[in-house]
């Protein structure tokens, strides 16, 4: 998908604070939300970024 090389283009073009501040950001966003929503979401940043899901995912200790 198209949006997701956008995403991924834009991600890795950020500096790693703003990448950690975005996935802290995120990370916040998705802790409330049903489970299955934030492994779909978490599922997504992996595809625009693996680092970027993962780090998501370890900042709210989701299991896979």
């Amino acid at each position: 998908m198209k949006e997701l090389i956008q995403a991924g283009e834009f991600f890795n073009k950020l500096s790693e604070a703003q990448k950690k501040d975005l996935e802290e950001a995120v990370a916040e966003d998705i802790f409330f939300l049903e489970d299955d929503l934030q492994k779909k979401i978490i599922s997504l940043l992996n595809d625009v970024d693996h680092r970027l899901g993962t780090n998501v995912r370890r900042r709210n200790d989701f299991t896979t």
